[in-house]
Parts: structure tokens; sequence; C-alpha cells
């Protein structure tokens, strides 16, 4: 059931951002590849190392199970795993991905219809005039089309990379974007604040926020690990004394940062070297959330248990130990 519910929880955040991509047509927050190296990856040591786990205290004193009442995966497993953990770790990789991207200068609200928006090429001679309404784009549509998203990160889904100017970057430190063949996907451009010259860099952006939002699964899923110990005990009673599942925190953060952090495998993957802001920030914060809940949880399912007189077992009572009580 812990193994379970485990898993279960990291897959709310990993079909969230096809979702977001087909219903609001936002650039992908996280690709099919990352996906996969979550799931055959980061996860699999956590998920097996519960299969080692020490029986929580008060596991004679509780009545047997039914097993003809009480599934491996009942409703409230699935409540638990989707509806409260999942969406709050889906909430910490959303928020990464518009805190990394917004940082990159694409606004929240520039993202939502972005990855539908047909774009216009700057020539190579063109200069960036933020007075008049091509901004400097002499291959801007005369009629007005698209004025307003000049400034923004533009694909075309036509196969045509893009170019774009930056309203906030002044003429000097406009440069020509890298070119590259197509693959089928959009190519974003954007500025690099990670390089010192001021240049563009194809799918740079895109490719720092998709790491952000994986390593941010990877954070909450630490705190995943950590809850999914216990069903009601505190961590402090269970303890971190299961060393395979020490070694699965250690072994899904290693695997994360080579997958980040070591050329080829980033450039094969798609994945950055993210700074240590958009590291820390928003994982951590919804790391600590995400525990805090289910300690907070935990105490009202205990406050549930009352000794039964005739058995001297353990009954669970109270609303939120019926509803959330796997």
């Amino acid at each position: 059931k812990k193994s379970i519910a485990y898993t279960l929880s990291s897959n709310i955040p990993e079909i969230s951002p096809f979702l977001f991509f087909m219903m609001f047509q936002i650039p992908q927050p996280l690709s099919t590849v990352l996906i996969l190296c979550i799931d055959l990856g980061t996860d699999m040591v956590p998920a097996i190392s519960f299969a080692y786990e020490n029986p929580e205290l008060d596991i004679m004193e509780r009545f047997p199970r039914n097993s003809k009442r009480d599934h491996l995966v009942n409703a409230k497993l699935i409540s638990f795993a989707y509806l409260q953990i999942g969406m709050v770790q889906a909430a910490a990789g959303f928020f990464t991905y518009f805190y990394v991207m917004n940082d990159y200068g694409f606004t929240p609200s520039v993202l939502f219809g972005l990855a539908g928006e047909k774009g216009f090429i700057p020539n190579d001679t063109d200069v960036y005039n933020p007075l008049i309404p091509s901004k400097g784009n002499s291959n801007w549509n005369a009629t007005g089309e698209g004025a307003d998203k000049l400034d923004m990160l533009t694909p075309r889904q036509s196969g045509v990379d893009v170019r774009l100017f930056f309203t906030d970057r002044k003429a000097s430190e406009w440069a020509p974007c890298r070119w590259g063949p197509d693959s089928g996907a959009p190519h974003f451009y954007i500025y690099s604040h990670v390089s010192e010259n001021s240049i563009c860099w194809t799918m740079e952006g895109l490719y720092y926020a998709q790491s952000a939002y994986l390593i941010s699964i990877v954070c909450v899923q630490w705190a995943d690990l950590m809850i999914c110990k216990t069903r009601n005990l505190s961590l402090s009673q269970q303890g971190m004394i299961n060393m395979n599942s020490n070694f699965g925190l250690f072994f899904e953060t290693s695997l994360v940062a080579l997958l980040s952090y070591v050329p080829p495998l980033n450039t094969m993957l798609g994945t950055r070297m993210i700074a240590f802001p958009h590291f820390a920030v928003p994982s951590l914060a919804f790391f600590m959330m995400i525990y805090f809940y289910d300690e907070v949880r935990k105490v009202f399912v205990r406050r549930g248990m009352v000794y039964s007189k005739s058995t001297g077992r353990i009954k669970f009572d109270g609303w939120v130990t019926r509803n959330t009580y796997y």
C-alpha cells in the first residue's frame, strides 16, 4: 500500500503538463522523455525500498484486515495519492515552471496560448525599435496582426524557426538566434540569462523550465517517501532507520543531478544546469508543505483511535480517519 501510494502520487504532476498543453496551449512544461526518467529512473529504487520498511509500532494492536472489504487499492488510497499529495506536487511543478519562465522573460499571462501562436521572423539586418508597431521587424504583417506578440516567445507550427526581439533589451544587446533543423516540435528562442553574451538560444528557456519541473518533482517525492513510511504514526516515531529507503533518497537525487548537470546526458535528454534559486525556492517550499500537511493529518488520525474494551484492539474513528486513512 505504501509503495503504491508513493508511486501513484507522481502521476498527477506527470499528466497535468500535457493537459495544460492541450487545453491552454502553453509550451509543454515536461517532455515525454523526462516522464520516463521519473517512472523508470528516480522513482524505482524508493518505491522498492518500502518492501524493507520496518512495521509500524502499533501494528499488532490493530484489527486484522478484512479481506473482503479492505482491498490493497481503495478509494481512500486513490484520494490520498491523487487528490491530496498529487495535486500539491503538480502545483509545485507548475509554480517552478512559471517561476523559471518568468525569470527568462515570459510572464505567466504570456505563456497561455503561446504554443499555438505563429511568429514573424526578423531579418538579420533588422534593428530593434520599440517606438514603432513592428518593433523593427521588417517581416511583420503590415495589417497589425501579431504586433503585441513580437516581444514574446513565438513558435511556428509550420516548422519554421522564430527569432524575436525583447522589449526590455536594448538594440545593442540583441543578437541573431541560433538556427537548427526542426524535429517536428516547435522551436523556442529565448534570451539566455546564464550566458555572458546577449544571445538567443534555441529552446533554452523551455529546457531550463522543464529541467526545473523535473527536479521539483524529485524534491516533492522526497516528502512523499517520508510520509508514506507510516499511515498514522509520525515520522519521528517511525524514524529513518530503513537504510534502503535512505539509499533511495540518495539515489533519486544523484540520478536527477546526473541527468541535469552532466553532459552529454543533459544534451540528449534536453535538461539543463538550472540555477540554485530555481531549485531551492519553489521545490523546498512545497516539500515542507507536503510533509507538514501529512503530519497534521496523522495527528487527527491518531486522535480518532479508540481502544476496544472487549478486544483491546485499536479502532479508528473520526472524519479524517474515515476519509484519508488508507
